[in-house]
């Protein structure tokens, strides 16, 4: 009967783990048997950490560089399943979430997998999150080096080794979006859409995924503009640039829908300005004030009333 009481509990356990998620170790610099049960056992290889990870897990990362492959295959990313929760930014002796500092200890993953200083022969995107119906979290990591310029004409402008450079979320049909915060995304690069990030929910379809206390610099895709701008017959121009007060808008449009609408994002994907432009002819020339604003890093968006997005790009203000 003891022993019953005994097999039943640990099947109790067991079953109690697996519906609350394991906690799986990454640490590139561990030195013990690489299970990902600990620190000093957990993984040194990201891609084994998630093959191994289940909707449920979180894997923990510690400071370090990640790549998808140690090979020169551009197509390998690391893949993320639905319902797995991400974290960087550990220092390797942590035991609760609350205690990394993803800021001070960077955790890496970096899609320079050729040669050094050479990024034709990066990854084309660095992490690729799998369409599910749960939710995934990416959070505490900085993302470098991803580039989505695959040239052959015959391969779609909305796969990932075209569009997504750092992160490429597969969502079409699917009822759950991953969530990210806390990442910082640097020069990363995309042939057409999602220099850093894109969310694929169909081709054609042009949705945003939502960050948290993000940061981005130095990222760019092509695609976007030639589309909006082609859709459009829009031209802007956004200047001077850097600036120390106001910027003036000037631009020629063609079957928009007015009014036209400047919003203005700062380095975190927050929405710090929004206003109407008030011009309803095809040439446009407006000056908007940034007085209140903080030096620093803004990206811009302009729209029409349709909320057909005309032109986007980044400004400088001292």
């Amino acid at each position: 009967m003891r022993y019953l009481i005994s097999l039943l509990l640990l099947i109790t356990l067991a079953a109690s783990s697996t519906a609350q998620g394991r906690r799986i170790y990454v640490d590139a610099y561990a030195s013990g048997n690489g299970n990902g049960t600990s620190w000093q056992n957990a993984f040194t290889d990201l891609q084994a950490a998630l093959f191994a990870a289940q909707p449920g897990d979180h894997v923990w990362v510690a400071i370090g560089i990640y790549k998808p492959t140690k090979g020169y295959n551009r197509e390998i990313s690391f893949k993320l399943k639905g319902g797995v929760q991400l974290y960087g930014g550990f220092s390797g002796v942590e035991t609760e979430l609350e205690q990394r500092n993803w800021e001070r200890f960077k955790t890496i993953l970096s899609g320079n997998i050729g040669l050094p200083n050479d990024d034709t022969d990066n990854s084309y995107t660095i992490l690729y999150v799998e369409k599910s119906d749960k939710v995934s979290v990416v959070d505490g990591f900085t993302f470098v080096g991803g580039r989505a310029d695959e040239s052959d004409p015959y391969v779609s402008a909305y796969s990932s080794s075209k569009s997504g450079g750092a992160i490429y979320v597969m969502a079409e049909g699917s009822a759950a979006h991953p969530v990210v915060r806390n990442c910082n995304f640097e020069n990363n690069y995309a042939r057409d859409f999602g220099g850093a990030v894109y969310l694929f929910t169909g081709e054609g379809k042009d949705e945003m995924l939502p960050f948290e206390n993000c940061w981005f610099v130095n990222n760019r895709a092509d695609g976007l503009q030639k589309k909006s701008e082609a859709a459009s017959g829009a031209n802007f121009r956004v200047y001077p640039n850097p600036t120390t007060s106001s910027v003036t808008v000037e631009g020629e449009v063609k079957n928009v829908s007015f009014p036209l609408h400047w919003s203005l994002f700062d380095a975190a994907g927050r929405q710090v300005q929004t206003l109407e432009i008030q011009e309803t002819t095809e040439h446009v020339s407006t000056q908007i004030s940034l007085h209140e604003l903080s030096a620093g890093w803004y990206n811009y968006r302009i729209a029409d009333a349709a909320t057909v997005v005309l032109h986007t790009g980044k400004l400088w203000k001292q």
